[in-house]
C-alpha cells in the first residue's frame, strides 16, 4: 500500500504539473496576441474558459496568479469578467513569496499545503508565464492527494482482499489434501513401529500411490518389516535348534556317565559308551567354536594370520576325514586326482572352516550312491573352487536365503535335521574378510553347486 500510495501520489504530481504547464502555454499565447488585449473582456473569457474547462475535467483547484501572486482569474471569474473579481472559495487562499520567488525561475511542482492555504496536503503545480519574454504571472493546479489516493488504496486492497480470500480458500483445501497424504502414511508408520518394538513384526503400512520419497520409505519399511520378521522367526528356530542340540547330546553324555558311575554299564561296555561321549563332546565344541566365531566377525574382533599356503592340499586333506563317510554312503569322488597347485594368502584356519563346511554340506546330501565333483581353476588375480554334490538340490525360492543368517531349507525336503542355520553365513563371512565371494546354483533333484572366489 505504501508502494501504491507513493505511484499514485507521483502520478498525480505529474498529472498536476503536465496541466499547469499546458496552461501556462495556452495563457502565455493569449497575452502575447495582438489580436487580443491583455485585460479585454475578450482575453478574459478566453483564459476563463480555459481556466474552467481543465477544472472542470481534473476536478483540480485552477487559477492565474499575477506577478505579486495575486489570484487574477479562477472559474467564478467567468460570472463578471473582472479581474481581481471576489471569490470565497479563493479570497483565502495566499500565495507565499517564497513560492512566487522560486516560480519566477521555472516550474514548481511539489507536495504541499501552499502555506497552510489549504488543509490539507495537495499536489501543487506553478508554471510562469510570459510577455515579451518577461515575467507577467503564473497558473496553479492544485489537486487533493489523500482523496485521489485513499479511492486508489481502497480499490486495490478491496483486490487484494478478494483475491486473498480466494487464494487462502485455495490453500486451506490444499494443506487439508496434502497434510491428510502426509499424516495418515506417517500414522501408520508410528503404529508400525509402535507394534514392531513390542516384537509384533506381522504389520505392514499401506502402500500410498505416488512416486515420492514417503512412498519410498513406505516399501524400504515394509522390505526392512520382511526381513526382521524373517530374521526374528529365523532367530527362534536358531534357540530352539540350538537349545535342542545342546539339550540332546548332554543328557546322553550325563546319561552315559552316571550309568558308568553307578556300575550300570558294565565295565567291559564303558569304552564303547565314552567313545559316544567324546563324540558329542567333539560335536557340542564344534557348535560353540561356530558361534564364537561368528561373534567375533560380527563385532569386528577377529584377527587374521595371514600366510600362504596351498588350496589344493586343504581339499583332499579335508575330505579324506570324511572318508568313512562317504565309504558308508558309496558317494564317488571326482576330480581330486586333477586338482592342480593353488597358492592363495590368507588365514589359514578360517579357510579350513570353509572347506570344511563345504565338503560337511556335500557328503550330507548326497544320496547313497551319489557322486561329488571337486574343481578348482585359477587366473591372474583369483582362485576358483567348485563343489558339486548330486541330490535332492535346493528349492529355487531358497537360493538367495540359504547364506542367510539361521536360515534353514524346508525341514520336509532337507535330511539335515540337525543343522543350525549357521554353516554358510559362516563361510560367506570368512570370505568377506578374505574379499572373496560364493554363489549357489541349483537344479532340484539333480545337483547342488557352491562355486567360491578367492584372491591370490
Amino acid at each position: 500500500m505504501l508502494f501504491f500510495a507513493n505511484f499514485m501520489s507521483t502520478q498525480t504530481l505529474n498529472e498536476t504539473q503536465k496541466n499547469a504547464h499546458e496552461l501556462a502555454k495556452a495563457t502565455t499565447e493569449i497575452v502575447n496576441s495582438g489580436t487580443v488585449k491583455t485585460n479585454s473582456e475578450a482575453a478574459i473569457l478566453l483564459m476563463c474558459q480555459n481556466v474552467d474547462i481543465l477544472a472542470s475535467t481534473t476536478g483540480s483547484d485552477v487559477y492565474i496568479c499575477n506577478m505579486k501572486g495575486e489570484i487574477e482569474i479562477c472559474p467564478e471569474t467567468i460570472d463578471n469578467f473582472k479581474l481581481n473579481s471576489d471569490c470565497e472559495k479563493h479570497e483565502k487562499i495566499k500565495i507565499p513569496p517564497t513560492f512566487v520567488q522560486r516560480v519566477k525561475n521555472g516550474n514548481v511542482s511539489e507536495f504541499s499545503t501552499l502555506g497552510n492555504s489549504y488543509n490539507t496536503y495537495h499536489s501543487v503545480s506553478m508554471a510562469p508565464f510570459y510577455m515579451n519574454d518577461h515575467f507577467y504571472g503564473f497558473c496553479v493546479v492544485a489537486s487533493p492527494v489523500t482523496g485521489d489516493v485513499l479511492t486508489g488504496i481502497r480499490q486495490v486492497f478491496t483486490i487484494f482482499l478478494v483475491s486473498a480470500a480466494i487464494a487462502l480458500v485455495l490453500v486451506t483445501i490444499a494443506v487439508y489434501v496434502m497434510t491428510g497424504k502426509i499424516a495418515k502414511p506417517i500414522r501408520n508408520l508410528e503404529t508400525a513401529t509402535t507394534l514392531y518394538s513390542s516384537g509384533d513384526f506381522s504389520y505392514r503400512v499401506p502402500e500410498i500411490n505416488s512416486n515420492d520419497e514417503l512412498s519410498h520409505l513406505i516399501t524400504k519399511f515394509n522390505a526392512m518389516a520382511t526381513s526382521l520378521s524373517q530374521l526374528e522367526n529365523s532367530r527362534r528356530s536358531f534357540v530352539a535348534n540350538v537349545s535342542h542340540e545342546f539339550k540332546t547330546p548332554m543328557t546322553t553324555i550325563g546319561g552315559f556317565i552316571n550309568g558308568i558311575l553307578d556300575g550300570t554299564i558294565p565295565p567291559e561296555k564303558q569304552d564303547y559308551y565314552l567313545n559316544i561321549v567324546s563324540s558329542e563332546i567333539s560335536r557340542l565344541s564344534k557348535m560353540v567354536n561356530m558361534m564364537l566365531n561368528i561373534s567375533k566377525i560380527e563385532t569386528g574382533n577377529v584377527e587374521m594370520n595371514i600366510e600362504s599356503f596351498d588350496l589344493s592340499s586343504k581339499i583332499v586333506s579335508t575330505f579324506l576325514g570324511f572318508e568313512q563317510l562317504v565309504s558308508k554312503k558309496n558317494i564317488e569322488i571326482i576330480g581330486m586326482e586333477d586338482l592342480k597347485p593353488a597358492i592363495i594368502h590368507g588365514d589359514s584356519a578360517m579357510l579350513d572352516q570353509v572347506i570344511y563346511n563345504l565338503a560337511d554340506n556335500a557328503v550330507k546330501f548326497t544320496d547313497n550312491g551319489g557322486k561329488i565333483i571337486v574343481n578348482t581353476a585359477s587366473d591372474k588375480k583369483y582362485v576358483y573352487l567348485a563343489i558339486t554334490n548330486t541330490g535332492k538340490g535346493i528349492p529355487e525360492k531358497d537360493l538367495e536365503k540359504v547364506f542367510d543368517r539361521f536360515y534353514k531349507v524346508d525341514q520336509s525336503r532337507s535330511t539335515d535335521t540337525k543343522s543350525t542355520g549357521l554353516g554358510l553365513y559362516l563361510i560367506r563371512s570368512i570370505l568377506s574378510l578374505h574379499n572373496g565371494t560364493i554363489t549357489v546354483e541349483s537344479e532340484p533333484g539333480s545337483f547342488t553347486r557352491f562355486t567360491v572366489k578367492l584372491p591370490k
